[in-house]
Formats: structure tokens, sequence, C-alpha cells
């Protein structure tokens, strides 16, 4: 199996800063993305210790026999990075951030998250959410009291209920995907979906074809389009049969 990939990251139209942070890794076959809070500085500081400490972990021992422990010990790690880097500097205080990762193994994709940054799968024409938001509207969502028209709308749209940094310990979902030729895998920040409906996200995919960077422009530009409040970062894999070029370890 072969996986190429393109990525972007942009400030969006509202912020003067880039809390974002993402990590593609063909070698490890490790791809994160990271949307890091806490203002100015200290959000920059939680996303790229995050996407550091994961792949310097997974780094040293890659997917290994079991990938699902070596990722949630990688995510425990970098979650005990931030705390620590916040325990040390007062400044930094009240940072965190949130991740999510694929990491290729084979003819899988291992997805893991952590707060609401997504990972996308499009398959024979359909866009399918791979993980589950941590944030107080999903909840909402679950129980019935918001549709998701209001979810997008909602005040308290972006207040998340998990972070990597927020507390001494934190639980990842980890799930593991097959992976076919021709699969695109998305990894976003919020500051796409929030801005873009799902349906837009397929068509910007779809329309450009084999050219993932043009994809990933696409999207951003939706994003920023439709008013940009939020940093946007974009990671997506194409899955290809074997040949020249980048593969899966």
């Amino acid at each position: 199996m072969r996986i190429d990939w393109a990525g972007l990251s942009d400030c969006g139209r509202r912020r003067t800063s880039n809390e974002d942070a993402f990590l593609a890794d063909g070698h490890l076959g490790l791809f994160v993305v990271a949307d890091g809070m806490g203002g100015h500085a200290a959000g920059e500081v939680a996303a790229r210790l995050a996407v550091d400490t994961v792949r310097r972990v997974l780094g040293e021992s890659g997917a290994g026999p079991e990938p699902r422990l070596t990722i949630e010990r990688a995510i425990r790690e970098a979650n005990r990075a931030i705390v620590e880097r916040t325990h040390e500097h007062e400044s930094l205080e009240g940072m965190g951030t949130t991740l999510v990762l694929a990491l290729i193994d084979t003819a899988s994709a291992w997805i893991s998250h952590v707060g609401d940054s997504r990972a996308y799968r499009v398959r024979e024409g359909s866009l399918q959410l791979l993980t589950r938001d941590h944030s107080w509207v999903n909840e909402q969502i679950r129980m019935g009291l918001l549709s998701q028209e209001e979810a997008r709308r909602h005040p308290w749209r972006n207040v998340v209920t998990r972070a990597l940094g927020s507390r001494e310990q934190v639980e990842a979902e980890v799930g593991v995907e097959d992976l076919v030729p021709g699969d695109r895998i998305l990894l976003c920040s919020d500051g796409l979906n929030s801005m873009v409906k799902e349906e837009r996200i397929l068509e910007a995919i779809r329309g450009a074809g084999s050219d993932l960077e043009l994809a990933c422009q696409r999207l951003v530009e939706l994003a920023n389009g439709s008013g940009g409040e939020d940093n946007v970062t974009v990671l997506l894999l194409g899955v290809s049969q074997a040949g020249p070029g980048p593969k899966t370890p």
C-alpha cells in the first residue's frame, strides 16, 4: 500500500496567530493534527509539544506488536509533557490542545483523538466521520437536546470536554480502520468542519481528484470564505496500490 499526503495550515480571517500544528512523517506512517488553546504562545506551545512528543514515542517503538497500547502511551506522555511544562511556567497556565492522529500499519489506519479535531474517510463517493467530538455541543446532540445545525451556531460550540494538558490524566479514543486503494483520510482541526458543511468538504476532495495539495487549498479557502473564524489545518492522505514513491512501513 502506498500513502501520499499533503497538508496546509492557515491562520484564518479572525486570528492573528496560528495555534495549530501538524506532522506528516511518511517513514513512520504517522500523521497528526493538534489544535492548541490557551491564548497566543501558550496554545502554540501545547500543540507543538503534543506533536513532538507523539512523534518521539512512536519513533522509538513504531507501531509495534500492539499499536493501540503504543498510541495510548504516546498520548499519555504528550499529556504529561504539557502538564509539566505548565507547572514550570506560570505564563502557560491553562494551555492545552486537541489531537487527532493516524498511524498507518500495512493496510490499516489506527485513528486516535482527544478533543474535537476530526478524522474522516472518503470512500466510493461518501464521507464518513471516524471520530466522535469530545465537546459540550456533541454531548447535547447525543442526548437529543441540540440539532446538528443548532450546534454549529451555538456559542459554546468550541467548548471541549477532553483535551491534552487540561488534567493529570487523559483518555484517548483509539480505533482501527481498514484501507483500500482510492481511500482518502482527512485529519483536520475544527476550524474546517465548524465553518464548512460535510457535503462541501466532500465536494472539494472529490473535485480535486488525485491532487491532494489542490484539495487542501480548496478546503482552507472554503473555511476562510465562510468566515475563517478560527485557525484551520487540514492533512489529507491518499491511499493507492504500491508503486514508486512513499509507501507505508
